[in-house]
């Protein structure tokens, strides 16, 4: 091994990750951070109940995204049916969310998803297996820190229609 490429190459190496250290830094220094994800902060931790059947929600590594899982319950016992995570895509600038799911009529539900004061707004593609998709418009609404109005509306080109609507309520978890 000749050791003059090995330490010019090394000193390129390092001359660039240094640069795009600086960048960072300089990108960071330009005003106060703040995560576009802490309007979610509201839904972290308990159990969201609604009829037989309840959500979890929790930060991912560094709040740099959510995760939320899906039970039925059935027969007394919890069955995951649907698992995901929300996070801000910095690319395009908003919320996104990917989430997977068996036992529905849906396998893949699509998310970009933005806050209005007491409210979550989602612009939802949900996809079936045979890859059809449906469009939806879904909010959460918040009515105080234990409860949430959930609705649900297809979006179709002649306008759109009411689906399903009900109220979510914050439990404890099991292990609280």
């Amino acid at each position: 091994m000749k050791i003059k490429p090995f330490i010019t190459t090394v000193a390129a190496v390092s001359a660039m990750l240094i640069t795009a250290s600086a960048n960072s830094q300089d990108a960071n220094a330009d005003g106060p951070s703040t995560n576009p994800l802490q309007p979610f902060e509201r839904l972290i931790g308990g159990q969201w109940h609604l009829g037989e059947s309840y959500q979890e929600l929790e930060w991912g590594v560094g709040r740099q995204s959510v995760k939320a899982r899906s039970y039925f319950v059935i027969a007394g016992e919890a069955k995951l049916v649907s698992e995901g995570v929300w996070y801000w895509h910095p690319g395009e600038q908003q919320i996104k969310g990917l989430f997977t799911a068996i036992d529905m009529p849906v396998v893949l539900f699509d998310y970009t998803t933005r806050f209005e004061g007491d409210t979550m707004i989602n612009d939802l593609r949900a996809y079936a297996t045979n890859g059809n998709e449906t469009i939806f418009k879904e909010t959460w609404t918040f009515t105080d820190d234990t409860h949430y109005e959930w609705k649900l509306t297809s979006v179709m080109p002649d306008g759109s229609e009411a689906v399903m609507s009900d109220t979510y309520a914050r439990r404890p978890s099991p292990s609280q």
